[in-house]
């Protein structure tokens, strides 16, 4: 976190063009996190961009196992897509609509999008799937 705010402030104000974010572990997880700080920035365009909620109270699914799956599912994806992944009926629909891509789950079911167009209603064990045979339609 501290690496982003100084490395992202500097970058945002011109400041170098080349970056190095020390993190413990595997040194992938450092490109992964350089990257998505150029993103942030809109310094680079590359890759699937995924937005998901925050896991309110109105939360009636494991999101945080979809969002897993998606990120796995569109690793190696490089055009430049929004994939929103959703977990309530109140907020989910309107940011699934400005994504790409984008599903807003309940309980049983979800609307799955496409460019803010309902596509279909979806079954909740198969949100992942659909989703991501959006995203490689897309791709």
């Amino acid at each position: 976190m501290k690496s982003s705010i100084g490395i992202g402030f500097l970058l945002n104000e011109g400041i170098g063009d080349t970056l190095r974010v020390s993190l413990t572990g595997d040194p992938i997880d450092e490109v992964r996190a350089g990257y998505e700080i150029l993103r942030a920035l809109k310094i680079r365009h590359k890759g699937v961009e995924i937005i998901s909620c925050p896991t309110c109270g109105r939360c009636e699914v494991d999101i945080v196992q979809w969002v897993k799956r998606v990120e796995k599912g569109v690793q190696q994806i490089t055009t430049p897509l929004t994939v929103a992944i959703m977990g309530c009926v109140v907020n989910g629909p309107g940011e699934a609509k400005e994504a790409d891509v984008g599903i807003a789950g309940g309980k049983d079911s979800g609307v799955l999008f496409r460019k803010g167009k309902i596509l279909a209603k979806v079954k909740a064990a198969d949100f992942v799937k659909a989703l991501l045979n959006e995203v490689n339609q897309m791709r």
